[in-house]
């Protein structure tokens, strides 16, 4: 059995993009391109009952959408230019628009409605001719070497700078493609649901200073006529879905940390209708993942989501009232489809990469685009070391490669970001690779994780300290189970909160002889108004 090494990522398919088409499978796997520094991408057509799979599409990078039972393939064609055209289509026709496409729908017979980021700085793009065009490049090459910063927020990780940029809403003529904005130029879209000739958005409209409570909006395409629907002072929310033809949002009457609870939405109010602690998406963490997922999937009017309890993602059900869990494995659901009253989901399970599964009275794995990469490979288990410090706090160990119990080892403890984000029993290649190569690796999830309920996971009341304890009750309890860690060979590291938390624990112990701080908050002054998290998270 050999070790994993760091380049074995070489060689794993990452999916992504799962959805139903007709009575088939649509979704992307992803392989890393070393040569060209660059990502190669397959759409797949998948039929689940035969288990055929055909490739049909092979690009760099590729972004497709489901429209009037077609699929559409996404090309950026320039800075703020899109070529749609239909897969399967020999022309190739298509249409060519010029906005920046984040993301097509169907609304109605003559309409699409588009999401696509804005430039405030050429609001009306979309409009200008070949020489204006030319004017707003010429701008943008002189100002190339230099950032004029003045909205908050003006980075996000994994956008970059955006100021001055906003997600806006506009409708496209189906057959002459004529654009029309339906939203102001300042309004950020941050989620939508679409009803019969209604868009509902979750937007927050600012000119310099991004509020923290955001609105929700409704557009009537047969008034051609933008409203607030909900003008909100206190709640978070942070999505609006579909059941039964009406709006609903998860949202919070505590803080953006908080568990969302489901609520109905009313012209000026928010009705309760399912109360909860845990928040509606998927924070079991791997670095097994690359693409576009989804946390929830309407079908047969019900609502199905993703939802991160203790240690790993489940889907549940959800029908306007009650929450029933679908699945309960460990492990982590990335991604979900409904056809043909089946379930399917892409997931992270039995320490194995990425595959698709079909829900039923038990899951059943459905591909083996990862057969084999992992094959006389050394994947150390996950050995659970749970210990108590106010609640259980859950840990693993992963023994060393080669594991000789007449030896001693070095050990790394292992600190994931967020805080709100898990460790789960995945695959994951980093530590993994540690573990190849000779150390114990231990990791766990303290308070500031989620999937425990708002108590938990509340980082402005644990930061630096509850964790803190928890995470040497953690060590402390690995060195008492494997006395072949060398206590005089620990070292410490992590990203994000996971920097911080590595930040904070040198400052505190001199017992990790190395520490690795990975893109950390080392000054909270510049964190308030620097970091992914709003203002109003960072102090109370």
């Amino acid at each position: 059995m050999k070790p994993i090494e760091l380049d074995l990522m070489l060689n794993y398919r990452y999916l992504s993009d799962l959805n139903a088409y007709r009575d088939k499978l649509l979704f992307i796997d992803t392989i890393a391109d070393e040569k060209n520094n660059d990502y190669t991408q397959r759409l797949h057509l998948f039929d689940p009952l035969n288990k055929e799979d055909s490739i049909i599409l092979e690009d760099t990078m590729i972004r497709y959408a489901l429209i009037d039972d077609k699929i559409m393939i996404l090309k950026v064609s320039g800075m703020m230019e899109t070529d749609i055209y239909d897969l399967f289509d020999k022309t190739k026709r298509g249409f060519h628009l010029p906005l920046a496409v984040n993301s097509i729908v169907s609304l109605n017979e003559d309409y699409y409605f588009i999401e696509t980021e804005v430039d405030l700085k050429a609001i009306d793009y979309h409009t200008f001719d070949n020489d204006k065009k030319g004017e707003y490049y010429k701008f943008l090459e002189d100002e190339e070497d230099y950032l004029v910063l003045d909205e908050y927020p003006f980075f996000f990780n994994g956008a970059g700078f955006i100021n001055k940029k906003r997600n806006n809403g506009f409708l496209v003529h189906k057959k002459d493609h004529s654009i029309k904005r339906i939203t102001p130029s300042t309004m950020e879209i941050e989620d939508v649901a679409i009803g019969k000739d209604k868009i509902y958005f979750l937007a927050n409209d600012y000119q310099s200073m991004k509020g923290i409570f955001s609105k929700i909006y409704v557009y009537d395409a047969s008034k051609d006529r933008l409203e607030i629907l909900y003008d909100n002072k206190d709640m978070f929310i942070n999505k609006i879905v579909m059941i039964h033809d009406k709006p609903y949002a998860f949202a919070s009457k505590k803080t953006c940390i908080s568990g969302k609870s489901i609520y109905e939405v009313r012209k000026g109010a928010l009705v309760c209708v399912y109360e909860s602690e845990y928040m509606f998406y998927n924070s079991v963490l791997s670095d097994c993942r690359f693409g576009k997922f989804k946390n929830h999937v309407t079908a047969n009017d019900d609502l199905y989501i993703i939802n991160t309890v203790c240690n790993r993602s489940r889907i549940e059900c959800f029908d306007g009232r009650s929450l029933v869990s679908v699945t309960d494995f460990e492990g982590s659901v990335d991604d979900l489809a409904f056809m043909d009253d089946k379930l399917y989901m892409i997931a992270l399970k039995d320490l194995h990469l990425q595959e698709i599964y079909q829900v039923a009275d038990h899951v059943v794995k459905l591909t083996d685009l990862n057969a084999g990469v992992l094959d006389d490979r050394y994947v150390a288990k996950l050995e659970k070391i749970d210990c108590f410090n106010l609640d259980t706090i859950y840990g693993w160990v992963l023994k060393p490669y080669d594991f000789d119990k007449n030896k001693t080892y070095p050990a790394i403890l292992n600190i994931h970001g967020g805080p709100k984000n898990v460790y789960g029993e995945v695959f994951y290649h980093e530590m993994q690779y540690w573990a190849s190569h000779g150390y114990f690796v231990i990791f766990a999830n303290p308070h500031c994780s989620d999937g425990r309920g708002d108590e938990f996971s509340d980082f402005l009341k644990h930061y630096g300290t509850t964790d803190y304890d928890d995470l040497m009750a953690v060590v402390d309890e690995a060195l008492k189970r494997y006395p072949n860690i060398d206590a005089k060979r620990l070292g410490v590291t992590g990203g994000s909160y996971g920097g911080y938390m590595t930040n904070w624990i040198i400052a505190h112990t001199d017992r990790f002889k190395c520490a690795a701080s990975q893109r950390s908050i080392s000054n909270r002054v510049s964190d308030l108004y620097y970091s992914d998290y709003s203002y109003d998270s960072t102090y109370e």
